[in-house]
């Protein structure tokens, strides 16, 4: 029997908020960075004023900032402040992608009521991170389903996928029909099951295969995900 021992999203929105500590950790850094120079250079005049062996102009001509130290830390500031945007627009994505998953539990949670045993954010080993959901119906049977939060309109180019937005198509960044099969068969192999279905589920793009499967994987949107999985049984 599965467990319900992580909530939808959950894993990604932990991610998420990792991503926005560094990237402020980040900006932090560039503010220091930026303002260093000068709080060095204050810090070595309040050293040296108490020097009484130090003439007015010998303590004026040492404390002169060379200026490539304020090219340095200004190159310096500008990188951290990039990473930062880097990192915050990384946490966006994953606070999309994990809105995404709990909208999919909302179409799932009638499921539950029937009988199925759900589960959320299952670690998996062989660097394939976690599964979205895991599922096992009445009938016992097992799917694994991997959520994504696209936008756009989802086709088939060949054997792969594409999604269109206005009046062009663009290729996905990673392979998503490879990716759900081994989550299936790492499903498989850590839960003792005797088979997995997989499932790629868009919780906002539609859809528009000739048939709803590629590549032995069914590619549905969310609207339709709770029909096709009381089909299957």
């Amino acid at each position: 029997m599965l467990k319900r021992g992580r909530q939808a999203g959950q894993n990604i929105r932990e991610l998420a908020l990792k991503r926005r500590i560094k990237a402020v950790s980040s900006f932090v850094a560039a503010v220091f960075v930026i303002f260093m120079p000068v709080l060095l250079f204050k810090a070595l005049d309040g050293f040296l004023k108490p020097l009484k062996f130090y003439n007015y102009s010998q303590s004026q001509a040492s404390l002169n900032t060379p200026p490539i130290l304020y090219i340095v830390t200004t190159i310096a500031a500008l990188g951290l402040v990039v990473n930062g945007i880097f990192l915050w627009r990384r946490a966006n994505n994953a606070d999309q992608g994990a809105k995404g998953e709990e909208d999919i539990s909302k179409e799932l949670s009638q499921l539950e009521d029937e009988g199925w045993k759900i589960e959320y954010g299952m670690r998996l080993g062989n660097r394939l991170g976690d599964a979205d959901v895991v599922c096992i119906s009445p009938q016992h049977k097992a799917y694994v389903i991997d959520v994504k939060s696209h936008k756009g309109e989802v086709m088939a180019d060949g054997e792969k996928l594409n999604r269109r937005m206005g009046k062009t198509n663009y290729p996905f960044e990673k392979d998503f029909i490879n990716q759900t099969m081994k989550q299936a068969l790492q499903v498989k192999k850590q839960k003792g099951l005797r088979f997995v279905t997989p499932i790629l589920a868009f919780s906002e793009a539609k859809v528009s295969l000739p048939s709803n499967r590629l590549r032995n994987v069914y590619v549905i949107e969310k609207s339709s995900l709770v029909s096709l999985l009381k089909f299957l049984g």
